[in-house]
């Protein structure tokens, strides 16, 4: 056959050629939106291989799927190799990994639990949960998406953590339709690290002003060896005391006996600094947030500080 005559490049007819798949690694412990990320990362270098080296053999799709599962994912597709390596297609395998293990939702179930959703840890596991579940509520009739973008940005806004609600909408000039989606993530997850690093270097001021202001423990001297034996016996029949072995008095009254350190005592919590207090009644009655923006301390003794370093 002359090479005018073929149809088929030369490297889609060779038989056995050696093919790169870039899959991603499904790293053990992982939940059902990093499976979902998984698949859809490994379609991805699918896409990319067989726009190099053409259509691959969906055997050979799965196999190298399968050696990039770690810890269960691992254990299950050795346990069912042999018959997931014997599927038609690579829709499938991702059929049988998505069915066993991400729980999906549909339709109002996903709704449900978007609306539901709240910040209860960091910013972006509650950014990843309101994604996860907005893709499942899936798309309209008319194929715009059952939740749109000012749905989204509202429930993001309206159920992160408070105080991340009260720091971002303090400005007067705050106004959400003026951001983004992703414009608004960016904004939460700044004020978040903030937030996130404020609380750290908080909780490390009060533990050095608790042991600045700890009171001192009595310095122990060394211990004075206590008599034993037939010591201690002799000392009773003389009358002398068993720590010191003096004649006239007890080991209970011996001034050599060493004093007990006294308890230490932490001082008592923090409580909310005057200013903090005025924004809080402020923001109860008018539900203006703006109260709370300058204000860095937020306890008395902090107050006391800030108090005594300005002039006048």
């Amino acid at each position: 056959m002359s090479p005018d005559s073929r149809d088929t490049p030369l490297h889609m007819e060779t038989p056995a050629r050696r093919v790169k798949l870039d899959m991603p690694l499904l790293k053990a412990g992982s939940k059902s939106r990093d499976v979902a990320r998984w698949l859809a990362g490994c379609e991805d270098a699918v896409e990319s291989a067989e726009w190099n080296y053409g259509k691959i053999a969906t055997v050979h799709l799965i196999r190298e799927a399968g050696s990039r599962m770690e810890g269960e994912g691992g254990d299950w597709y050795i346990d069912s190799r042999d018959k997931l390596k014997a599927l038609k297609t690579w829709d499938d395998f991702a059929a049988e990994v998505k069915a066993r293990f991400v729980s999906e939702k549909t339709g109002l179930a996903a709704e449900h639990a978007f609306f539901n959703a709240q910040q209860s840890g960091t910013f972006n596991e509650f950014i990843a949960l309101l994604t996860q579940e907005r893709s499942q509520a899936g798309l309209a009739s008319d194929g715009t998406q059952v939740i749109p973008d000012e749905l989204f940005k509202r429930q993001l806004l309206h159920r992160c953590d408070e105080l991340l609600y009260l720091r971002a909408t303090a400005s007067p000039s705050f106004a959400l339709d003026k951001f983004s989606v992703n414009a608004l993530v960016a904004y939460l997850q700044t004020m978040w690290d903030a937030i996130t690093l404020e609380r750290a270097t908080t909780g490390m001021r009060r533990l050095n002003l608790r042991h600045e202001r700890g009171e001192p423990t009595q310095a122990v001297g060394p211990r004075t060896p206590r008599l034993e034996g037939a010591a201690k016996e002799k000392a009773m029949f003389e009358g002398r005391c068993f720590v010191c072995d003096t004649v006239g008095h007890i080991s209970s009254n011996c001034s050599s006996k060493p004093n007990t350190a006294s308890p230490r005592r932490d001082p008592p919590g923090s409580t909310p600094g005057p200013r903090m207090v005025a924004a809080i009644r402020a923001y109860e009655d008018t539900g203006d947030s703006t109260a709370f923006v300058g204000i860095s301390s937020d306890s008395e003794d902090d107050d006391e500080r800030l108090f005594a370093s300005e002039p006048g």
